[in-house]
């Protein structure tokens, strides 16, 4: 019995990995309008730039449409927020956000903005900057770029007794909410000590005197770290300045035969960095009281291996997640499995192919208490994998 179990618990489980899936947001919005944007939880809540600009697909009344892709287990908690310009001051007025699960053919509506922008305000500006004789390499960012450190790099354009100059001319949808900051390297480990420069304010000629470090290409190497993490752990990335923070893009760490996780962040000379038991912030690691650490920070030079420990983490992945039509909710805790919103049943299976509980009902299971391990919970006709502590 065991042996033609299995099988097909691994057949279902193969089918359960989560998919991508295209969505087209929709809003009618005021005549006044001129251009609209989106951002939420679909870009990281990324600033409103060209990346989330919408297509204007009517006039009267006025309508946009922008296309984004989520994964099939991100749609049931997807939120987001309109706005009339390229940046927060022109947010929807409506405090409450638009969740993609409630989208539906006809859209959205927003009949008020904060403020609303004027496309006359774009233009191109070249700004120009003094900075330390030791900056090898400069990159300007700003909301004008989403805030991407690496995105557009200066060209040097003169040396003197007080520095290096460097400049670039950029393309700003708002110049007058236009703010950059300086990075003299490849990554948010070398941004400037200072605040933002607010355009409006400062003009196009700055002086910037001061960076967290600045990158020398003598000093750049692959950092090793070695992480210990809580039981229960069965996934670990790393997320940083390294990638500009992107969920999207982190380094998932091997799992070593300790029980312990390595990652490697290769050509790198200076970091800050979190480690996370899934590749999405809520998963983030915490004190061990469950509060927000900071940064970790890490270097070729003083490394180049470094052995952490993880103390707790805000949320501990345990399943992998594949949401459906269904909103479906599960998790373990206090050595039970719960799932939320059961259409028609509930069956847990070790991994064996044994049926440990089943039950016929609609809402909310709670599983008797468990024995620490894997567990199969097949959720009226969908698999998961998931472990109990």
């Amino acid at each position: 019995m065991k042996k033609r179990l299995l099988p097909v618990l691994l057949l279902i489980l193969a089918t359960g990995v989560s998919m991508a899936q295209t969505h087209t947001l929709k809003v009618t919005v005021p005549d006044t309008v001129q251009v609209c944007f989106a951002a939420g939880s679909f870009n990281g809540w990324g600033t409103p730039s060209s990346a989330t600009k919408m297509t204007k697909i009517s006039d009267s009344p006025k309508v946009f449409t922008l296309g984004i892709t989520v994964a099939e287990g991100d749609v049931a908690t997807s939120e987001y927020k309109y706005y009339s310009g390229p940046d927060w001051i022109y947010e929807q007025t409506q405090a409450a956000t638009f969740k993609l699960s409630e989208l539906d053919a006809d859209g959205d509506t927003v009949d008020t903005f904060k403020a609303i922008y004027n496309p006359n305000w774009e233009s191109d500006v070249t700004i120009n900057v003094l900075v330390p004789a030791t900056v090898y390499q400069l990159n300007i960012t700003g909301n004008f770029n989403g805030w991407d450190p690496t995105a557009n790099p200066m060209t040097k354009v003169d040396s003197t007794v007080n520095g290096k100059e460097f400049s670039l001319t950029i393309h700003s949808l708002d110049t007058t909410t236009l703010a950059f900051k300086f990075v003299a390297g490849p990554g948010w480990a070398y941004e400037q000590v200072a605040g933002d420069f607010i355009y409006m304010t400062v003009g196009s000629d700055v002086v910037c005197d001061a960076f967290k470090a600045i990158y020398d290409p003598t000093k750049v190497g692959d950092v090793t770290i070695n992480i210990t993490v809580p039981a229960g752990t069965v996934e670990v990335w790393v997320v940083g300045s390294y990638n500009n923070w992107d969920m999207g893009t982190s380094i998932q760490a091997t799992k070593n035969l300790d029980g312990t996780f390595t990652a490697v962040i290769q050509d790198i000379q200076n970091l800050e960095y979190k480690c996370c038991c899934h590749n999405d912030w809520a998963y983030e690691e915490a004190t061990a009281e469950g509060g927000t650490i900071a940064n970790r920070t890490a270097s070729f030079e003083s490394g180049p291996e470094f052995n952490i420990t993880v103390a707790n983490w805000k949320l501990l992945f345990t399943s992998v997640k594949d949401l459906t039509s269904n909103n479906y909710r599960w998790y373990s805790q206090d050595g039970s499995i719960v799932v939320e919103g059961v259409n028609s049943g509930v069956t847990v299976f070790d991994l064996t192919g044994r049926i440990v509980e089943r039950a016929n009902l609609t809402g909310t299971f709670v599983s008797k208490s468990l024995k620490t391990g894997i567990y199969i919970v097949r959720i009226d006709n969908q698999a998961h994998k998931m472990f109990v502590q």
